[in-house]
């Protein structure tokens, strides 16, 4: 037996393991990554295979079930059946699926950074373009398909279309996700039922329904399997080797631009390296500045006794000072600015596929009435999971106040509504998660492994209900003993779970912070913060918050750079 592994699979998965040692059966499992990553170059190692050895059965799983109905079409003379367990028909579809700036800077670049549960590579545009021709198989030989109904990555409709076009294939739907652990006891079954059962072949000229942009190429080749054309084997097979050089000179020249795009990148990363000493050094220049003005305040004061005259002048050259580090401040703002900018795209990639890997279940979804649908059935499915929580341990939720779970990091919208279908409601039920707990909650939720641990919920929550209530402990201006007017605590919605309590801390000296007088020290105390490294921990949304908490004109906070400026101060 012949077996095809996964994108993320290997030779020694689950699933060869166990047609190995539980049933048996003698299996070569190739590694389906050897000539490359796309389903082309996939589809050519089972080729190799099936060249070189008679095989009695073909067994593929995800993308190298795609590879093996591929493979099936491409060499109709062999004498095999197939087994295809959650196959990636769709592959085209299922990517396209990605936003237009992700799809068009792969395109643009050549290149394209897939993380995954196990993975970190780089995949070439080719693997798109081969995608989009060969998504669409037409098995030329018997063939069975098992396919759970919960396959959060290639939907059960795909493997439906292929058995309702194609009377030489069957399908058996289980009650099962993508990696079908739970099915895999059906496989010497469904395997013994194919290999008894009479070889069919598929009507002439039949092929499958599928978009306009599938290629030709495909189903054409799925054609050949016509016994009338077996006189032109040879031809087709001097044509398949002609393919195969093409497909290879190609991927040399994909490889000399992947290293010539590695080249540029780094040479990117060091100009940003440079940028940011540039940026470390202006920091330096600036505590200089700001002590050396310090110093001539304190000697203008002396002379403003017997220089009245001159006081004026010197207040002017002072503000004059202040008026250029201001400048010189929003500038290395700017320059800060187009370096995250720069970061952001790098990321911007990464952040999507991480985004697809985390089996989003609305993808594919193309109405909103169909995406609402399908968020119920989610629901639903996390719902059915409460009976796996240890409720004594993180208590149940009673119909109190429920709290805005989407404050915690990594917690939005959608994710708050699986949490209160799984009873999850209050920080004190998040913060009762222990590690076990935390896995429990995990799979529940259908996410990552160890998802939950890595963003730490339960210390997120522990903190927010030490910090509940901080930004709204007065709706009102508040005054201090003199009656002057200290914070407006009423504008202020800051991120305490990011820049923290003060507690008990020692309080700093927040008046070395240029832009940070007596007054505006006393309405941050109120406020709640007193410290270096709250401040330091501020990004653009908290300043802003911060900002309009104090009264002071719009972007004031990040213009004078505090946050960095308490970073140098906590160095000291």
């Amino acid at each position: 037996m012949l077996f095809a592994h996964g994108f993320e699979g290997s030779p020694t998965g689950s699933k060869p393991t166990y047609m190995k040692e539980a049933l048996g059966w003698d299996v070569t499992a190739p590694k389906m990554s050897e000539l490359g990553w796309s389903i082309a170059n996939q589809t050519d190692v089972l080729i190799k295979h099936l060249d070189k050895v008679e095989y009695d059965l073909v067994v593929g799983s995800s993308m190298g079930g795609l590879a093996a109905a591929n493979a099936s079409s491409m060499r109709p003379q062999a004498d095999i059946r197939l087994l295809l367990i959650a196959p990636a028909f769709g592959l085209a579809e299922n990517w396209e699926g990605m936003e237009d700036t992700g799809r068009s800077a792969w395109k643009t670049t050549g290149e394209r950074r897939y993380t995954g549960f196990e993975l970190d590579i780089v995949l070439p545009w080719e693997f798109m373009e081969s995608a989009e021709r060969m998504s669409w198989p037409i098995p030329a030989h018997p063939t069975a398909i098992m396919h759970g109904k919960f396959d959060e990555v290639v939907p059960i409709s795909y493997s439906r279309k292929v058995n309702e076009s194609c009377e030489n294939v069957t399908l058996r739907e289980t009650d099962d996700g993508h990696r079908m652990k739970d099915s895999l006891s059906l496989i010497q079954e469904i395997a013994s039922e194919l290999m008894g059962g009479p070889v069919v072949k598929p009507n002439e000229g039949e092929k499958i329904e599928v978009p306009e942009e599938v290629s030709q190429e495909v189903s054409n080749t799925g054609d050949e399997a016509d016994p009338q054309a077996e006189d032109e084997t040879e031809e087709d097979i001097e044509e398949l080797e002609a393919e195969m050089k093409r497909l290879e000179a190609q991927m040399a020249k994909k490889k000399e631009e992947l290293e010539a795009s590695k080249k540029e990148a780094r040479l990117e990363e060091m100009a940003l390296e440079k940028e940011e000493e540039e940026i470390e050094r202006e920091l330096q220049t600036m505590e200089a500045s700001e002590a050396v003005q310090k110093a001539e305040e304190e000697v203008e004061k002396a002379r403003a006794e017997v220089e009245e005259a001159s006081k004026k002048a010197e207040v002017e050259e002072a503000e004059a000072e202040e008026a250029r580090l201001i400048a010189e401040m929003e500038e290395e703002e700017a320059k800060e600015a187009k370096a995250d900018a720069e970061a952001a795209k790098r990321k911007l990639a990464d952040a999507i596929l991480k985004a697809e890997s985390a089996g989003k279940d609305a993808e594919g979804i193309t109405s909103e009435t169909e995406h609402e649908k399908r968020e119920v059935l989610i629901l639903e499915r996390v719902g059915k999971r409460k009976g796996s929580i240890d409720w004594k341990k993180i208590g149940e939720f009673e119909g109190d106040s429920a709290d805005d779970l989407t404050m915690i990091k990594g917690i939005d919208e959608f994710t708050q509504k699986k949490l209160n279908s799984l009873g999850l409601f209050t920080y004190e039920q998040l913060s009762r998660v222990d590690s076990a707990a935390s896995k429990d909650v995990n799979d529940a939720l259908e996410m990552l492994p160890g998802k939950i641990a890595e963003l730490d919920w339960t210390k997120q929550a522990i903190t927010m209900l030490e910090l509940k209530g901080v930004d709204k402990a007065s709706a009102s201006i508040i005054e201090d003993a003199d009656d002057e007017i200290v914070a407006d605590l009423s504008a202020a919605q800051i991120k305490w779970a990011q820049i923290g309590k003060a507690g008990d801390r020692k309080s700093d000296d927040l008046t070395k912070i240029k832009g940070v007088d007596a007054e505006t020290l006393k309405k941050l105390k109120v406020l709640g913060i007193r410290t270096y490294d709250q401040l330091s921990r501020m990004d653009t949304e908290t300043a802003e918050a911060v900002n309009g908490a104090l009264g002071m004109s719009p972007g004031r906070v990040s213009k004078m750079m505090w946050a960095q400026q308490a970073k140098a101060l906590m160095k000291e």
